[in-house]
């Protein structure tokens, strides 16, 4: 009887997998990099719009389409239903003539373009996506609401709320980040900061909040707080967003730039009032790295002084204070500014004291073979001329073996 139901048992696990084997597949079927021209036939035969899933062996989100969204039943079930799908490795055969036939649609992988039977993009989308907005991103190209009827109208004028939530999703999905800021941007010069409570609003432009010198980004570094725990946002995501809009205009600001050409720095900026400001909405908003930025603002306003004493004196406190922005990388870059800057010996004796800690401590990330090159011009200029003569050599050939390993790697790729 045992055996019996053993066998029985058998037999149904056979069949159950014989019927599971025997389904067909649910997902998108592709022509796998078949000659453009059946495709093209094909499109106009069965009077369809053309899926191209465009990627590469190398792009991580191409494989993660093929592997977890083009293979769901749903998925499958609409594009095979609607589309001729097909999919090009973008690196061969008729991919690379794809590549430059589309060049303008295809801002990187994967690309993901709807076109007609004549080979024209009616639709393009860019990226990840996920099943539902995948479907989505295609039906769109089926009613004839697609990106490039929406730009056309958006260029004649539409500005109503609703077609611009619907145009900025489209940009989203085809990743066209500089258009859809340039929409946000107009959207948020046109309207009083406060449309932002409004969830739908926020939903749309928030994002988009990103030029310190908006009333939106006053507003919203003003109302953060409530934001958070009234109007339940993400107060994290909002603090990281203003960190790094504030971040990006005073590392701007505070940058020492040199000119290869011309061997020589450039003139510092003097927009010292609107450093002073972002610094405040920082304290205002709370967020992190307010020391390290009131600091360098300190060194800044007394390098445009030619203050090089107070700047080092300060320079000094902030790097055994370990402040951020102050590690050894940033401080050459100061002391190389001050050298050209000045012509006392005892001046240039602390500065390279300062070089040579970084060169002998046992942390690699410390030292970058850059500084040899300050540490000889420092000793040219006190009379170190056998020491400065060795320090140059010794940066050439590291500069001349980092240049190598960059042509290696890209003659390798």
């Amino acid at each position: 009887m045992m055996n019996g139901m053993k066998w029985m048992g058998m037999l149904f696990a056979l069949c159950y997998f014989s019927v599971i084997q025997a389904q067909p597949f649910q997902g998108i079927i592709f022509h796998d990099n078949e000659s453009w021209s059946s495709i093209l036939k094909l499109a106009s035969e069965q009077n369809k719009l053309i899926f191209m899933d465009c990627y590469t062996t190398w792009c991580g989100p191409c494989k993660a389409l093929a592997k977890e969204i083009f293979p769901q039943q749903a998925v499958g079930e609409f594009f095979n239903s609607n589309f001729v799908n097909v999919r090009y490795d973008m690196e061969k055969g008729d991919g690379k003539m794809l590549k430059e036939k589309y060049g303008k649609n295809i801002i990187g992988y994967p690309t993901l373009l709807f076109i007609d039977k004549t080979g024209k993009v009616v639709q393009q989308m860019a990226g990840f996506h996920e099943a539902d907005e995948l479907i989505a991103g295609a039906k769109k190209a089926l009613q004839g609401r697609d990106l490039f009827t929406l730009t056309k109208e958006y260029r004649a004028g539409n500005r109503d709320f609703k077609f611009l939530c619907e145009y900025m999703a489209s940009l989203k999905g085809a990743f066209l980040k500089d258009s859809a800021a340039h929409v946000a941007r107009e959207f948020l010069s046109n309207h009083h900061p406060k449309e932002l409570d409004k969830e739908e609003v926020w939903n749309a432009f928030g994002s988009y909040v990103t030029d310190v010198d908006s009333p939106a980004f006053e507003y919203l570094v003003n109302n953060i707080a409530r934001y958070g725990y009234k109007l339940k946002r993400d107060r994290y995501q909002i603090s990281w967003q203003l960190e790094i809009s504030c971040t990006r205009e005073l590392k701007s600001i505070f940058d020492i730039k040199y000119d290869e050409t011309r061997g020589m720095f450039l003139p510092l900026s003097t927009d010292t009032a609107k450093a002073e400001k972002i610094i405040g909405f920082m304290s205002r908003a709370s967020l992190p790295g307010i020391n390290d930025y009131r600091m360098r603002l300190y060194v800044h306003r007394m390098l445009l002084q030619n203050r090089l004493d107070e700047a080092w004196d300060a320079i000094l406190i902030a790097m055994n204070a370990q402040i951020s922005g102050f590690y050894s990388l940033s401080v050459e870059k100061y002391i190389r500014y001050m050298v050209s800057r000045t012509n006392n010996k005892n001046v240039l004796k602390g500065y390279l004291t300062i070089l040579e800690q970084f060169m002998n401590t046992s942390k690699e990330d410390n030292f970058a073979f850059g500084m040899y090159k300050t540490m000889a011009e420092i000793n040219e200029r006190l009379g170190n001329k056998k020491v400065a003569k060795e320090q140059m050599e010794r940066y050439q050939q590291e500069d001349e073996k980092a240049r190598k390993a960059v042509e290696a790697f890209f003659k390798k790729g």
